[in-house]
């Protein structure tokens, strides 16, 4: 027997066909154990050296009983007729882990789908209109048959080791070598430079494989903007992985994209920062205590950084203004020369605009005066601060100057 087929086997804790262990009852092993066979097909357009091909993999995952995976495989999937049929490809696989299980020896096994409609076209809750589909479907039948015991069940647990197995066996096709060199080179789907391998990161959850270049623009052109940094992939969505980015990125990027997540966190309204320019550590206010020991008069905006430890007022955004009012103290020389004063001086002077919602300083560049905060979508009039209700101002000001 093939040494890589008998090596699964072992794994699996499979006896050989030819010499089965003795088992209560008299059963083998291979007999009294059903496992769990999960597969995945994913086909994608991918970008190699500089023309655009249809590629496909599949991922399979055995495992016990109890969700454990004993074995993995993938497997390109090159066959141009069922590139072009998703649901053809996704049978595939399941015809490939069925062919696999039992060359193992499996002869009890449950088989996942998390396509809704594969699954009802196996329990014949509909039948395919596709001619290839339906071939594909008579195959995964007599396979079925094939077992002592085989049932086709709805995947209910996420299956992203098996989506990453059909990732890579997808990306083993999109490499090539260099003919002089014979160095192994990738097209970046973001930026279509030709790179090394070694120098593309894969993206946790929706695996796709970034230049580490556009991996560097992209986490400092969205902390720059203030946006969740996502996978420069067109159109993904998928958030980067903090730890993926670590030895890619510098540190005071990393510690940026803390900080944003940290931002994500804590609803706008509740977002309070420390007024010490060293320190200026985020907190909820929900989290911070009123500041009864501070000032009992004041308590409402009296607190106390968690971090640093200076007692401020969360209202005037300066350190605590001991026997005085807010009232008081905007009227103060302390006050008057403080950061905070020069700053609302300067949002003025240059006919800048608060957010009335979040306090956010916002610029308008020509247009409408209806305005959206990009901090909290907050939509206002850039002229009096009147809140727009149904797309529409509230107030009476000129809509175009």
């Amino acid at each position: 027997m093939d040494n890589d087929l008998e090596l699964a086997r072992q794994k699996l804790d499979l006896v050989s066909l030819e010499n089965p262990k003795p088992q209560p009852g008299g059963e083998s092993s291979t007999k009294t154990h059903t496992y769990r066979l999960y597969s995945k097909c994913l086909v994608s357009e991918e970008l190699i050296k500089d023309d655009t091909m249809l590629v496909g993999g599949s991922g399979l995952s055995l495992c016990d009983s109890n969700d454990n995976s004993k074995w993995e495989t993938n497997k390109a999937l090159r066959n141009r007729v069922l590139l072009a049929h998703p649901e053809a490809a996704e049978l595939a696989a399941i015809i490939y882990g069925l062919k696999w299980a039992l060359e193992l020896g499996v002869e009890s096994i449950q088989f996942f789908c998390d396509d809704s409609m594969i699954l009802d076209y196996l329990t014949h809750k509909a039948a395919p209109n596709e001619s290839i589909v339906a071939t594909l479907l008579e195959k995964v039948v007599l396979l079925q048959t094939r077992f002592t015991s085989c049932q086709a069940l709805a995947a209910r647990r996420d299956i992203n080791s098996v989506i990453k197995l059909a990732r890579d066996a997808i990306a083993s096709q999109t490499r090539w070598r260099d003919g002089d060199t014979n160095t192994e080179y990738e097209t970046c789907p973001a930026c279509y430079a030709h790179v090394s391998p070694r120098d593309k990161l894969e993206v946790s959850g929706c695996f796709h494989r970034i230049c580490y270049t556009c991996i560097r623009d992209c986490v400092s052109s969205e902390l720059a903007r203030g946006d969740t940094v996502l996978c420069p992939y067109p159109d993904c969505k998928k958030e980067l992985v903090l730890e993926d980015c670590r030895g890619i990125v510098d540190d005071d990027a990393i510690n940026l994209m803390i900080h944003r997540k940290k931002e994500k966190a804590i609803p706008i309204l509740d977002r309070v920062y420390c007024p010490k320019p060293s320190c200026n550590f985020l907190m909820s206010d929900r989290d911070l205590a009123l500041g009864y020991s501070i000032d009992p008069r004041q308590k409402s905006v009296a607190r106390k950084c968690v971090e640093c430890g200076l007692c401020f007022c969360k209202k005037c955004h300066v350190p605590w203004h001991y026997k005085k009012t807010c009232d008081e103290f905007k009227k103060s020389e302390s006050y008057l020369t403080s950061d905070a004063a020069l700053f609302e001086s300067l949002v003025k002077t240059q006919g800048w605009m608060k957010c009335p919602q979040c306090a956010t300083v916002v610029q308008q560049n020509g247009g409408c005066k209806r305005i959206t905060c990009r901090h909290c979508n907050h939509k206002f009039c850039y002229t009096c601060g009147a809140a727009c209700t149904k797309k529409k101002m509230t107030c009476k000001c000129r809509p175009v100057d």
